[in-house]
């Protein structure tokens, strides 16, 4: 990350990587969706995240957000840019200097789609709970000139997006509140001068920590929106648990040793844990001794306390 991004990062909570996917993959990632389009699953009824017909997010009040997961297992080389996502040589230092070494894929990918009308989704996340305590397990601090994050999400952008389109929204600086978000602004309803809906283009990637309050705006623009959600943790830290007991069938099929380093359970480097290089590749694994994962399996019956 440069000092620009660092600053941009840590004052405002996002930051947007310009022009890491091209045209011709954004084309074969959006036509490997077309292809299960079948699969994708429309928000209906409760499931709607909007709110009721007629507030700020609801959108049409009848066309919902649809989701569709499983990229990573798709066959036919259809999951190879959705993966490359976990180690991609763009992406990975900023992975390092948000999360660290050893970081790994927290949550599944999702896609997440809205047609013209589609409603958004009422504000998120944030450093304090409504209660007013603090939210530790998606907190953010900056300490000695490096930021930590326990829980970031990365946005992949597969459509254009114009501020006042709708779409991603944020309220920049909220990962540094300590007070919890009013429910009037959550909803939308009040200070809309707080959110920023940032201009994205296809094949840009936006990264946000989970402590910045966050959410959804109805879709406007005349266009359908796509964007590829992952969300990353530190190596020793878990919010999700579909990694067990183990990732879903298929979804290691095929991954490069880097990719599958990505997907490691949470547990410290220094626990026979295979990190990255800065340029996406396998840096090695940081291997305990033998004699201690002995001693350990007296103890414990396990070579790992």
């Amino acid at each position: 990350m440069t000092t620009e991004e660092k600053f941009a990062f840590d004052l405002r909570g996002f930051v947007v990587v310009r022009g890491v996917y091209d045209a011709e993959q954004v084309r074969k990632m959006n036509a490997a969706i077309d292809a299960r389009e079948s699969e994708i699953v429309e928000r209906k009824g409760r499931l709607r995240l909007g709110g009721e017909a007629g507030d700020p997010l609801a959108g049409d009040g009848t066309t919902g957000r649809a989701d569709l997961g499983g990229m990573l297992s798709w066959k036919n080389g259809d999951a190879t840019l959705f993966r490359s996502v976990l180690a991609h040589e763009r992406l990975v230092p900023y992975y390092h200097e948000l999360v660290g070494e050893g970081y790994r894929m927290d949550h599944l990918p999702l896609m997440i789609q809205q047609k013209t009308g589609a409603d958004g989704f009422v504000f998120h996340g944030g450093r304090m709970n409504p209660d007013g305590s603090w939210c530790q397990e998606l907190a953010y601090t900056c300490e000695g000139g490096r930021m930590y994050n326990q829980l970031i999400g990365v946005s992949v952008a597969l459509s254009d997006t114009e501020p006042g389109d709708g779409g991603f929204c944020i309220l920049p600086g909220s990962h540094k509140s300590m007070f919890p978000c009013p429910q009037e602004i959550l909803e939308y309803k009040s200070h809309q001068d707080l959110v920023v809906n940032p201009k994205m283009k296809a094949g840009d990637v936006l990264f946000f920590t989970e402590a910045a309050t966050h959410g959804t705006q109805a879709w406007t623009a005349k266009h359908t929106r796509r964007a590829v959600l992952y969300r990353f943790a530190p190596s020793t830290y878990a919010y999700g648990r579909s990694y067990y007991p183990t990732w879903p069938d298929g979804t290691e099929d095929g991954m490069t040793d880097a990719e599958k380093a990505v997907l490691q359970p949470p547990h410290h480097i220094r626990l026979d844990r295979t990190t990255l290089n800065d340029r996406g590749g396998v840096a090695g694994t940081q291997t305990r001794d033998d004699f201690k994962k002995e001693h350990d399996a007296k103890v414990f019956g396990n070579k790992y306390f």
